[in-house]
């Protein structure tokens, strides 16, 4: 059995023996095969692209399907026949090569195949033994047979003419022509390239790199070699022509503009051009645009928003922006803030880029940006500018109220360009020493604005800081932003001062006011006194003339603008005392005595200031212009009297005041002789206990000595002020006293430096002294002489007193003869003699009055215009007489009588205040008198307050009931009490008069005392006429209880008042009403300038406001 299984196992290694020399054959044939058809192609393609130059296209159709065939036939004729003789792949089976063999050995046939078949068919069989037999039996015979010898590789050299004729051709090519099998070999090989033919010239690129910049411009340039050179080239560009750039013969370029994507083209001439090439594009990476964010700080007040493709930017410091940047072809982008790079950039998509920046500062920002193609990077720079939180802006008004300049009303605009955030006021006081009080700061209400403007207002009452002579206030506003970045930033107005003058600069200042006071009254009398003369003459030439000419107009409208002149002189002159007084009472205390008299020449002055002039004069010309000639003549001779009037009221006002300044600098001297006093003790005392340097003591003792220098020259004014006066009093010269104390203080300066302290102590301490005793000197003789002259107008004043009534008895007298005298009879022609004798006798008491009015300041200017009314009187009765017109002339009469007893009155009164101001006299020899009614009367109350008035019509009312029950008993001869009492009346009204004139300038209204004085009017005629009834006392009742209910009002508005400054130590000040309207109508006038749209930029809004704010400064 193992002997049968060696036959078979040597007949299948047969077998696969044949197999083997089967696949060698294959591989022998396949390699003719594949040399004969690799060969035949590669000279027909060569041939080919020789005689036609191909395009790169069909050059590389060619080359690959070369390539392709190349590989297919390798494959299928090499490389598989050896993969099947090596057993790799699908092989032939047993049985396909039996049947090989079988069919070349005729003694084989199918006994191979049935051998193979027994034996697979045997494996399913237990007892194998005929198959076993059949199988040996066929191996045996198949023993002897050769199976190899059925493959003949001789056979193969028939296929030898497929290998050798193309290898044969392809030498033969290669020997005669290398060129056609070498240059189309290359041009197929390199199909990417073009290749031109053979010409008489051939274009060549200069060596530069076909590669360009996308957005950019290229520039080729070609050189033309060969036999001919052409006269123009042409580059073709998709199929279309362009004519080339001549550089010279043999050079030619052309410039690809805006190069977008990759570009093919040709060079050309004629027939010939290059082959083709191709301009390889470099994508360009690309910012498309991009979208910044402006987040605005919250405290700006303005709305976010978004700017798209603005890459410089302007905005508010502290802004946040969040850039989102869309790029084209861009792989990677970067930025560079300054000097700063951002790695921190978010890639929100393939093209997109963020960022965020907060902007502080200027800073210049670059983006950077490339693809993988490029090996640099593409950039653009944008900058972005802040807007830095301005400073606020403040300006400031201040406006100084006219009667205390010690009050300033501060009205300012405040703004800034996001908003405010506080404001304050600031001041701080100066000594005149030099040491500054510590910064006072009050917080300041801004008012609503539109926008970022604010005003406000602030009322700064000095008057409350105690401030004393040569103190300085500087005061400000500071006003603070809303800048949440930096934080708050301020600003400060234009520094503001006051300055509280010295004593010496008040002191100087009232001097000069009184030198020109006294200059401007003694010009207006003057010149009033040659308007008189004018006025008469031009009512004299008025007289002569028929009509009314255009001469006499002209000359009334000179004497209209000399009037003019008279009043605006006398004007300045009032407000310069009214500027003394108001100075005296906020720097010092001046004496209450003194003061007095100062607010009485002061209401002098208010009350001779009345319009009745102008009015006078207005009627006159307009009398002219209707060419009323009588009526013009009447209203001139009038205003002559008012004229007249003026001059004397100007006249005793120019004394007055003279008088009064020569008090008050008698009595400035005594008050610094005795502080130099006072100062030259202290420093006796220093130089005896020897304080303080040798050279100190000398500087004090030399100022000392200036001082005194000054006092003697005020002693020298003083004579000369007196001097001035039209009465001179008697003042001693005291200039021996004075060298006296000189020599004592050169004498201790002398010792101090000579170092002599006890010596020097001793000089300065008799200096002292004697200073005191020249001031006690001088103050008891303004006393003694004061007391003098009090005595001296009281025996006058009676004296007039008695005069007056004289008179008054003897016009009833009078009065009552005419009425019974026939005036064709000779006793009225003596009557008529008696009224001019009346009216002489009256003109010696107005001479005395007169006289008396220039040194007494209590007699007021009604007591003037009482004896002008007199006068006015006298001079019409006379006319009447006359005329022989008795009842005319008694009308007249009664008002002379009338007004004689008014006057006989207020001289009473006068009388009865000088009486008790001497009585009040602390002691003999003592002239320091308080005035009437006691010290606790304050300055600038009003002489006659309705207690005072009540009291007096309370008695008067007895009075008239006593005169009435003396009727009723039939008692005769009552002229003089009926006079006295409408006297009493007549002073009464004129009292209540003056309080409603003060409670008008106090804006607290006076109607009600209006119809009181209305009443008391009634009864005074009726007690002039001598009529007393019962109607009369009834009237004269509800007088006295309307005059109780005012007293009692005006008792509960002074203590509100009183309560209200006792619970605040502020007075509350108010804006002005007139000034508010005022700022508020100077604001209307550019507030359409304020009217500055949202939407502007920041940078134009500016510009609006900044032109806004300098309309409102002009």
């Amino acid at each position: 059995m193992q002997w049968n299984q060696n036959y078979y196992d040597e007949l299948i290694h047969k077998v696969d023996a044949f197999t083997r020399k089967y696949y060698i054959n294959q591989l022998i044939r396949g390699s003719l095969y594949f040399i004969g058809l690799v060969t035949v192609v590669f000279v027909a393609f060569n041939l080919l692209e020789h005689y036609f130059y191909f395009s790169k296209a069909v050059r590389k159709i060619l080359f690959f399907s070369f390539i392709g065939l190349f590989g297919l036939s390798l494959w299928h004729w090499v490389i598989t026949p050896m993969m099947h003789y090596f057993k790799l792949g699908k092989l032939i089976s047993q049985e396909e090569a039996a049947k090989i063999i079988g069919t070349h050995f005729s003694n084989v046939k199918d006994k191979l195949i049935n051998v193979l078949q027994l034996k697979s068919q045997s494996v399913g069989y237990t007892d194998r033994t005929l198959i076993d037999a059949s199988i040996q039996q066929k191996a045996s015979e198949l023993k002897p047979v050769p199976f190899v010898a059925a493959i003949d590789l001789q056979k193969n050299r028939k296929y030898l003419q497929y290998a050798i004729l193309p290898l044969f051709l392809l030498g033969s090519l290669w020997l005669w022509s290398p060129s056609l099998i070498k240059d189309p070999t290359t041009r197929l090989i390199q199909n990417d390239k073009e290749f031109e033919r053979d010409a008489l010239f051939h274009f060549e690129l200069s060596a530069q790199e076909l590669k360009a910049r996308q957005n950019s411009d290229f520039t080729i340039h070609a050189k033309v070699s060969g036999t001919v050179m052409p006269a123009e080239a042409f580059i073709v560009v998709d199929q279309f022509p362009y004519r080339m750039q001549k550089i010279s013969d043999d050079e030619y370029s052309y410039t690809f503009n805006n190069i977008q994507h990759d570009t093919e083209f040709k060079l050309k001439s004629g027939e010939i051009e290059s082959s083709a090439f191709q301009l390889k594009v470099i994508r360009q990476a690309v910012l498309e645009g991009f979208d910044a964010k402006l987040n605005y700080p919250g405290y700006t007040g303005r709305k976010n928003e978004t700017l798209q493709n603005t890459g410089d930017l302007n905005v508010p410091q502290g802004t946040r922006v969040d850039f989102l940047w869309n790029t084209i072809n861009a792989d990677e982008l970067k930025v560079r803030w300054g000097n700063q790079w951002n790695n921190e950039l978010q890639r929100s998509g393939e093209n997109r880029f963020q960022a965020s920046y907060r902007a502080m500062k200027d800073q210049s920002y670059t983006l950077y940006f490339k693809n993988a193609e490029a090996d640099y990077y593409d950039s653009v720079t944008y900058s972005i500018s802040i807007i830095p939180d301005q400073y606020p802006e403040i300006r400031v008004d201040p406006f100084q109220d006219s009667t205390d300049t010690k009050v300033v009303y501060l009205a300012g605009d405040a703004s800034d360009d996001y908003g405010l955030n506080r404001l304050e006021f600031l001041y701080q006081i100066k000594h005149a020493n030099g040491q500054p009080e510590a910064l006072q700061k009050v917080p300041v209400n801004l008012q609503s604005g539109q926008g970022t403007n604010s005003a406000f207002r602030h009322v700064f009452d000095m008057t409350t800081l105690n401030l004393l002579p040569g103190d300085m206030v500087s005061y400000y506003f500071e006003v603070w932003d809303n800048d949440a970045v930096n934080g708050s930033k301020s600003s400060k107005s234009s520094m503001l001062e006051f300055r509280q003058r010295s004593t010496e600069e008040l002191t100087k200042q009232e001097e000069q006011n009184n030198a020109d006071i006294k200059a401007e009254m003694e010009k207006s009398v003057r010149d009033a006194k040659k308007l008189q003369q004018k006025l008469a003459d031009f009512k004299n030439k008025m007289l002569q003339e028929k009509d009314v000419q255009w001469q006499n107009k002209k000359d009334l409208e000179k004497l209209m603008k000399e009037q003019e002149d008279i009043q605006k002189n006398f004007e300045d002159a009032k407000k310069k005392f009214d500027d003394n007084l108001k100075n005296q009472n906020q720097h010092s205390q001046p004496d209450e005595n003194l003061l007095e008299k100062q607010q009485q020449l002061q209401k002098m002055m208010n009350e001779s200031m009345s319009d009745e002039m102008k009015q006078l004069m207005k009627q006159i010309q307009d009398l002219m212009q209707e060419l009323n000639k009588d009526q013009a003549v009447q209203m001139s001779e009038k205003f002559e009297n008012k004229t007249q009037e003026l001059t004397k009221e100007m006249d005793r006002l120019l004394e007055l005041f003279k008088e009064l300044e020569l008090e008050k600098t008698r009595k400035d001297q005594v008050d610094k002789l005795r502080e130099l006093a006072d100062e030259q003790k202290k420093l006796a005392e220093q130089t005896e206990k020897k304080e303080e340097s040798k050279e100190n003591l000398e500087k004090k003792q030399d100022e000392l000595n200036k001082k005194f220098d000054d006092i003697q020259k005020k002693q020298e004014d003083i004579q000369k002020k007196n001097k001035e006066l039209e009465k001179p009093k008697d003042i001693k010269d005291r200039k021996a006293e004075s060298e006296s104390i000189k020599k004592d203080m050169e004498q201790s300066k002398d010792k101090l430096n000579k170092s002599e302290n006890s010596s020097a102590s001793e000089k300065q301490k008799e200096a002292a002294n004697k200073m005191e005793e020249q001031a006690e000197s001088m103050e008891q003789e303004m006393q003694s002489g004061e007391k003098e002259q009090h005595e001296e107008d009281i025996k006058v004043i009676r004296q007039l007193l008695e005069n007056l009534v004289a008179l008054s008895f003897d016009q009833e007298s009078l009065i009552k003869e005419m009425s019974q005298t026939n005036p064709q009879t000779p006793h009225y022609v003596s009557l008529v003699q008696d009224q001019f004798r009346l009216k002489d006798n009256f003109r010696l008491i107005e001479d005395t009055l007169t006289e008396l009015s220039k040194r007494v300041f209590e007699i007021s200017t009604y007591v003037i215009d009482k004896v002008d009314e007199i006068n006015d009187n006298f001079k019409q009765t006379i006319n009447h007489l006359e005329a022989r017109s008795v009842s005319a002339a008694s009308g007249n009469q009664h008002r002379v009588m009338k007004n004689a007893n008014d006057l006989a009155v207020m001289l009473s009164e006068t009388l009865s205040n000088k009486q008790k101001k001497a009585a009040s006299c602390n002691k003999p020899g003592n002239g320091s008198c308080n005035k009437p009614g006691g010290t606790g009367k304050k300055p600038g109350k009003s002489k006659s307050p309705s207690d005072k008035i009540s009291q007096g019509q309370t008695k008067l009312g007895d009075d008239m009931k006593k005169l009435q029950q003396k009727m009723q008993n039939g008692e005769g001869k009552l002229s003089k009490e009926f006079a006295e009492l409408a006297a009493k009346q007549a002073q009464l009204r004129k009292m209540l008069q003056e309080l409603e004139q003060e409670k008008k300038e106090r804006g607290e209204g006076g109607g009600q005392l209006k119809d009181i004085q209305n009443e008391m009017n009634k009864t005074e005629k009726e007690l002039v006429n001598k009529q007393l009834t019962n109607e009369t006392l009834k009237r004269q009742q509800e007088i006295t209880t309307r005059l109780l209910e005012a007293e009692k009002a005006e008792r509960e508005r002074e203590y509100k008042e009183e309560r209200k400054s006792e619970t605040g130590t502020n007075i509350d000040r108010k804006f002005p009403p007139q000034l508010e309207e005022y700022i508020k109508q100077r604001q209307a006038e550019t507030e359409w300038f304020k009217q500055v749209s949202p939407d502007l930029k920041p940078f134009y809004k500016k510009l609006v406001e900044d032109y806004y704010q300098s309309l409102k400064s002009r």
